[in-house]
């Protein structure tokens, strides 16, 4: 089995205080990189987790109320067209709940987060997130016809089976993947953010307008990358669940 890109050690404090784990953070998004997973047992992670997990809160749900507030302002209501508000009035909360705090992190943590450790495998995964995440977004908006279509993803999938299998081309990718590695992590970043524009339907906004929509999406995969290379794939989908099931909680709330 192929190993993955070695990581860098980085000492730090099993207890961290809040202010620690956030400057932390904010060192790793200024230069990404590969991390040492440090803390792997469940009491040695949660006091970081928590607290990356709260500061994602407060983020998240500051800088959405700024966005959509002045988005109201301007005589906008893109929450009319959320396909969230008719999902959760037309399913049972239990249903709901499965959906989007258990298989919608698992899956999305598996296609955008798996990837940042490169193995030939995961190499194979962002392909995957290519063909299936962007590439029917993009054939949608240039219009193009199903057989066309069908034919640019069977070409896209030959494509990436033909880089995995050869060696030459994998050990490419896997040192381009190591040079070029904030490219990657902001890469599947910005993706995470722009496929949740799914979101909505029949959006009347000036274009300008359209990618902050997806901003707070944006900063949850900062937070997810980095909880996935600082502990593991496994705490960032635990992660990305639990806030999912908080902003479901929230919404029924205010329903």
């Amino acid at each position: 089995m192929e190993a993955p890109l070695p990581p860098d050690r980085v000492r730090e404090n099993p207890s961290p205080r809040p202010k620690e784990t956030a400057l932390a953070f904010w060192r790793f998004l200024k230069a990404p990189k590969q991390l040492e997973a440090l803390h792997q047992k469940p009491e040695e992670v949660w006091r970081p987790l928590l607290q990356l997990f709260l500061l994602k809160l407060i983020l998240s749900l500051g800088i959405a109320a700024i966005i959509f507030g002045l988005i109201k302002l301007m005589g906008y209501n893109p929450f009319a067209n959320h396909r969230l508000g008719r999902f959760l009035e037309e399913n049972n909360p239990l249903l709901v709940l499965l959906a989007v705090a258990v298989i919608g992190p698992a899956i999305e943590e598996f296609f955008f987060r798996a990837p940042l450790r490169y193995t030939r495998m995961r190499l194979f995964v962002a392909f995957l997130t290519i063909i299936f995440f962007i590439l029917p977004t993009l054939l949608e908006m240039l219009q193009i016809s199903t057989l066309l279509s069908a034919l640019i993803w069977l070409v896209t999938l030959m494509l990436a089976i033909w880089v995995v299998l050869s060696d030459m081309r994998a050990w490419y990718l896997r040192r381009l993947w190591e040079k070029r590695f904030p490219t990657v992590f902001y890469t599947f970043t910005i993706v995470f953010g722009l496929v949740h524009l799914a979101n909505y339907e029949n959006l009347h906004l000036p274009i300008a307008l359209i990618p902050l929509l997806v901003v707070p999406q944006f900063i949850g995969a900062l937070f997810w990358g980095y909880i996935r290379l600082r502990f593991s794939l496994t705490w960032a989908i635990v992660s990305h669940g639990l806030f999912n099931a908080a902003l479901l909680a929230l919404a029924y709330l205010t329903m």
